[in-house]
């Protein structure tokens, strides 16, 4: 396998670590290391888990409670972010429904408010979901490495 693909396949697996995790990723993956990393590890998956083990992970005992807490709050995370986002989806098709078909006497700056504000929570809905889900998806992997037999 290609460098470039081993190294985009291992960082495609680890989309979930924050910036301090994938600049230390970032620094073990440079060219001069990454023909013997492929050469012990033989697939991507296997670096990822061999990485997570050793440099993400602390070795620490989790019990089931974390693994519910984890799971009730991707739940409810992801529940209030898509209500968010589906506000912002229906106050901009309001605002765009009204320049359509003006129903009520609105002046065009409210209208135009509730259209960017829409949009607004529609970007932020979709951002935060992104950092809800590798937050909670690092704690399940986190769970699955640490987990009490």
């Amino acid at each position: 396998m290609e460098y470039k693909v081993f190294k985009y396949k291992v960082e495609k697996q680890l989309w979930y670590l924050n910036r301090k995790e994938k600049a230390k990723l970032a620094e073990l993956l440079t060219d001069e290391h990454i023909a013997s990393i492929q050469e012990k590890f033989k697939t991507p998956g296997r670096f990822a888990s061999f990485y997570l083990k050793e440099h993400i992970f602390k070795s620490r005992v989790l019990g089931s409670g974390h693994l519910y807490t984890t799971l009730l709050g991707l739940f409810i995370g992801n529940i209030f972010l898509l209500g968010v986002l589906i506000t912002g989806m229906l106050l901009s098709l309001n605002a765009v429904n009204y320049f359509i078909h003006p129903q009520v006497s609105l002046s065009t700056g409210t209208v135009i408010t509730a259209l960017v504000g829409g949009l607004v929570l529609m970007v932020l809905g979709i951002i935060l979901m992104k950092i809800a889900n590798a937050y909670f998806t690092k704690r399940l992997v986190d769970y699955k490495f640490n987990k009490v037999n």
